[in-house]
């Protein structure tokens, strides 16, 4: 799938060996394409080489999707001529696709440097003379979207992954990333420009370049490099072609390295630009901490670099951004739906309290508003007694869907919605304002807000009390109330919270929405009464504690870098400001100061912050009480 390791030491290897953490490029890659596209676009051609026959069901299922997402282009899987086409032949025909498969010589597979002599042969450009551009896609590559006609008009000749030196627990990953260089296994290249290098490669300098490559490995403090360095570019002057040979230097690195620094002219993007087009190591770091909402158009490697939870998270989440996010237009005036999940209230003894919560629903005064009340199976009674009190209100729709959870029933509720904009209200809590919903609403239309969230007051034994209400608490499952929230359907889509099995599947969604790069605004209004004491307190709590715990960091790992820079201990620690207690408050604050993610550090450093200051105020009016 990657180029093979050379056996060999050589003075290039030590270099870009180290620059990208390589993996093994084997003689059978995997993919095909075979024949010539009929004349539609002669723009690009997307080139899946490889060695194999057929393909098992895994690599079935990523040459699918990846023809899926580029059918807009001509489609080939190259073959070596020794091997049938017939499966690839019926593959496209069983799922539709417009695809080809192109027999080449056998010579350009069997062996690493037969693959690379594939790279480097103009004749086998020259074989795509009639498109402008090739996008080489192995099968261990991952298509989230076509983008191929933008970046083909940003006037690259070459693109890919960027590439590394090898890690470094003690140095941010980005600077460990090089300043040019790219990845061959996804890879746009400029099919005129390919064939000129290879035929008028001349052995020079370029003092930019140069610069570029000595400052680099200055900064990563690799000095030995620097003098293979000049080594390889001295041998290089003297016999280019057998040096290249002698070193088996991969095409990706003859194009977007050596032809660079040798100062021939070829268009090779910066790294910072790159990695917009494609990943391959740290995919899951780029994503998190730079890409947030907009993901490359691909990955490569994505069975050896990406951890395979990440990877599935992420494909899911995109595709589902794709179905709903991505295609939603903004109404003037929005429906709101507010979801109310119930389940045996008659016995529970709450009929009373839902009274109050869906009066507060029913007297708000924006409109349109429908009421989504899902029983999720109650057997006292509670639905035909719901049905009975209030099927008169024309707002209400009543369903009934069995559920095992209310995590299950707010999924559920979602599904029943019909508007555009989704608030949750529970059966003991309500709002405590009748604009309520047009507070959030005008200020989710003013900021063009993905969510939008207001203040709590918490109704407890001991009388009304302020929930300490800030967005970057939901780092440590503290922070928002769900209930005080107005978040747009097609977020919550895109997240799917409510079917992950998270415990705090609410903080899940918030801390999702946070990291991700969705647009937040705060009202600064108290809009909702909470009564304490409810589900939430023997969900997270008890003998569900630890599990809770557990599932923080799970999610946390997931959806942020924290993993990358603490251990599973020291997450623990963040969860409701543990640490702060536990280890005291300097050391919570310098644990929090490992992490080198410069936004997620300093959200946490905001959040701990204003624990302080809340904890410090709500300790000195007991203080003035007392005396």
């Amino acid at each position: 799938m990657g180029n093979a390791q050379p056996a060999a030491f050589a003075p290039c290897e030590a270099i870009f060996k180290a620059v990208r953490q390589r993996k093994k490029k084997e003689t059978g890659e995997h993919h095909a394409i075979a024949g010539k596209k009929p004349a539609a676009t002669r723009r690009a051609a997307v080139l899946i080489p490889t060695h194999l026959e057929q393909l098992d069901d895994e690599l079935a299922a990523t040459l699918l999707h990846n023809a899926t997402q580029l059918k807009g282009h001509a489609l080939e899987v190259v073959l070596p001529e020794t091997c049938s086409p017939s499966w690839y032949e019926a593959f496209f025909q069983q799922h539709g696709i417009d695809g080809t498969v192109r027999l080449v010589q056998a010579s350009y597979f069997g062996s690493p440097a037969a693959v690379n002599r594939m790279g480097t042969d103009p004749a086998f450009y020259r074989m795509y003379s009639e498109f402008d551009y090739i996008l080489i896609c192995h099968l261990d590559a991952w298509v989230y979207r076509d983008r191929l006609s933008y970046w083909m008009d940003q006037g690259y000749d070459f693109i890919g992954a960027p590439l590394f030196l090898p890690e470094d627990d003690k140095v941010h990953f980005l600077r460990r990333m090089a300043p040019f260089g790219s990845n061959g296994g996804l890879s746009l290249r400029r099919v005129s420009s390919c064939i000129r290098v290879l035929e008028t490669f001349e052995p020079g300098r370029s003092p930019w370049r140069l610069a570029q490559a000595i400052w680099f490995l200055a900064r990563n403090r690799r000095w030995g490099f620097i003098t293979i360095l000049f080594r390889l570019l001295r041998e290089l002057s003297c016999d280019w072609h057998g040096t290249c040979q002698k070193y088996n230097i991969y095409e990706d690195v003859f194009f977007t390295i050596i032809a660079p620094l040798c100062g021939n002219r070829i268009a090779v993007p910066s790294s910072r630009t790159a990695m917009k087009f494609a990943c391959e190591v740290n995919y899951p770091l780029f994503q998190k901490e730079i890409l947030d909402l907009e993901p490359p158009l691909g990955i490569h490697g994505y069975d050896k670099y990406v951890d395979g939870d990440y990877l599935n998270y992420a494909r899911g989440f995109f595709e589902r951004k794709q179905i709903y996010y991505d295609v939603e237009t903004p109404t003037a005036l929005p429906l709101v739906s507010v979801i109310m999940i119930v389940k045996n209230l008659v016995t529970s003894g709450r009929m009373e309290t839902f009274h109050q919560s869906l009066m507060s629903v029913v007297s708000q005064t924006y409109r349109p508003v429908e009421i989504v009340l899902v029983d999720g199976g109650s057997s006292d009674g509670t639905f035909e007694t719901l049905q009975e009190s209030y099927g008169h209100l024309s707002a209400i729709a009543f369903h009934r869907k069995t559920d095992r959870s209310v995590w299950e029933g707010m999924s559920n509720g979602i599904d029943f919605a019909k508007g555009s904009l989704i608030a949750f209200m529970n059966s003991d809590d309500y709002f405590c304002t009748s604009e309520a919903i047009a507070l959030m609403v005008r200020r989710a239309l003013a900021t063009k807000a993905d969510m939008v969230y207001g203040h709590t007051l918490l109704l407890t034994d001991q009388g009304p009390t302020p929930f300490p209400t800030h967005l970057p608490g939901v780092l440590n499952c503290f922070g928002l109330v769900h209930q005080a929230t107005l978040i747009k359907k097609s977020v919550i889509r895109t997240i799917d919270p409510f079917t992950s099995n998270h415990v705090t599947a609410e903080n899940y969604l918030f801390v999702a929405i946070l990291v991700g790069g969705f647009a937040i605004a705060e009202v600064p209004d108290t809009i909702v009464h909470y009564r304490t004491g409810g589900l939430s307190s023997t969900l997270y709590s008890g003998s569900n504690f630890d599990a809770t715990v557990t599932d923080y960091i799970l999610y946390m790992k997931k959806l942020t870098t924290a993993g990358r820079y603490l251990s599973d201990d020291e997450i623990r620690l963040l969860y409701g400001f543990k640490g702060m207690s536990e280890i005291g408050a300097i050391r919570f604050v310098r644990l929090i100061l490992k992490i080198r993610d410069r936004r997620l550090r300093n959200l946490l450093l905001r959040g701990t912050w204003e624990k302080v200051r809340q904890s410090g105020l709500r300790q000195r009016l007991k203080e003035k009480l007392l005396r």
